[in-house]
């Protein structure tokens, strides 16, 4: 957590609201999380202006205008980061490791209170970042086709499918609880190998991982421990959940079985053992 729709649902948000703004302050109270001298950090983004935000798999991308190279800021989330777009003057300012003060008298404010997420600058060519060079592709975009997915599962026939849609090398952006119910969907188990798939499961799968990303953005992601908007909204798409969190609650499909936790890749995976073959 945050996963792929929690990113989007931030990228959307600060799109409509933070473009056009200029970064009039920037406050560093946790200097570790920029991975580079704060000095510089703010001397580089001070008086930048925001022109974009994009996402990459589960990292929200700021772009900003300043002089003659094109800078971003990566925010990596990790599991328990959170970014605000909150009035200058707002409650718990201190919790926040960086806060970017706005021309329109707003902040953005980004917090870990468990400090693995980090916020880094880049400079030209956003691809050659390390974190973004060796991403797989984005599961809703127009290049990550049935027969693009087919060709990637043959390459690893004997991975066990949950690893693989884990692997941001392989596809961005899937995490645990969308791996969990994108197999569910599917009637997958998640230790199925890819060269054992028919090509209605493979099917099944790919049309998961669209259809339930998708609804999961609709909803604003999913909310399960310190997940919130820019907004401190939660996300709505838990009450979506078939399996995730649902151990020795019955299936929704109505079958015999109910929902049974287990380990899959060094992750808790949530499974209905007859539904999932």
């Amino acid at each position: 957590m945050p996963e792929l729709p929690e990113a989007e649902t931030i990228r959307r948000e600060l799109e409509k609201t933070v473009v056009g703004r200029k970064i009039v302050n920037v406050e560093i109270s946790v200097p570790r999380v920029l991975r580079m001298p704060a000095e510089e950090f703010k001397r580089s983004v001070d008086g930048a202006t925001i022109i974009g935000v994009g996402r990459r798999a589960k990292m929200v991308i700021v772009r900003l205008s300043s002089g003659d190279s094109p800078l971003s800021l990566l925010f990596h989330l990790m599991i328990a980061g959170s970014i605000r777009y909150v009035p200058v003057g707002y409650p718990e300012r201190e919790k926040a490791q960086v806060i970017f003060t706005l021309d329109n008298g707003y902040e953005i404010r980004f917090r870990d209170p468990r400090k693995f997420g980090y916020v880094k600058l880049l400079k030209g060519d956003i691809g050659t970042a390390p974190e973004l060079s060796r991403l797989g592709p984005e599961p809703l975009s127009g290049e990550f086709t049935l027969e693009r997915f087919q060709e990637m599962l043959k390459r690893r026939p004997n991975a066990k499918i949950k690893a693989l849609l884990l692997d941001q090398s392989f596809v961005a952006g899937i995490g645990n609880i969308y791996a969990d119910e994108v197999l569910f969907h599917a009637g997958v188990l998640p230790t199925r190998q890819p060269g054992s798939l028919s090509r209605d499961e493979v099917g099944r799968i790919y049309e998961g991982i669209r259809s339930i990303l998708t609804k999961a953005i609709e909803e604003h992601g999913s909310s399960i421990a310190t997940y919130v908007d820019i907004f401190g909204n939660k996300g709505n798409f838990v009450s979506f959940f078939k399996v995730y969190g649902r151990t020795g609650e019955p299936c929704v499909n109505n079958c015999p079985g109910e929902i049974k936790k287990t380990k899959v890749a060094g992750r808790g995976t949530h499974i209905c053992p007859v539904c999932q073959k």
